[in-house]
């Protein structure tokens, strides 16, 4: 299939999005984003920063690179994964205080292949991460 501005245009939005409601964990917004597999995998880890007494904060989000790694059809679903380098601050902190526990309050480069899937002209969801 034929990925073009607009479609990476969608992805950088997804990206903001998805990253906005985990950090604010909200599933429904999230279930709005992305497949329920996806969204079971960010419930599992919300539900164990909650147990925790924790809190993942994601902000400031900015794509400095996205490179399509594949596209394809089966059947009317289209799907595209694409390598997404972006700068983010990403910490956790207790939920009470508010005291770090994981990360710091700078901004942190990473690489992700996010994958996403539509149905033939619908709008596209987060269906997979990966580590790069």
């Amino acid at each position: 299939i034929e990925i073009g501005e607009a479609d990476f245009n969608a992805f950088e939005k997804r990206l903001a999005e998805v990253q906005a409601a985990y950090s604010a964990e909200d599933i429904a917004r999230l279930r709005r984003l992305a497949t329920p597999e996806v969204v079971s995998y960010f419930a599992e880890e919300l539900s164990a920063n909650a147990s925790r007494g924790v809190v993942n904060t994601i902000s400031d989000i900015k794509l400095l690179q996205g490179d399509l790694a594949e596209a394809w059809r089966e059947g009317d679903t289209e799907y595209a994964s694409v390598a997404m380098r972006y700068a983010s601050l990403d910490y956790t902190a207790e939920r009470d205080s508010g005291r770090l526990v994981e990360g710091d309050k700078q901004p942190f480069e990473r690489t992700e292949i996010w994958t996403f899937r539509r149905s033939r002209g619908g709008e596209w969801m987060l269906s997979a991460v990966q580590q790069a």
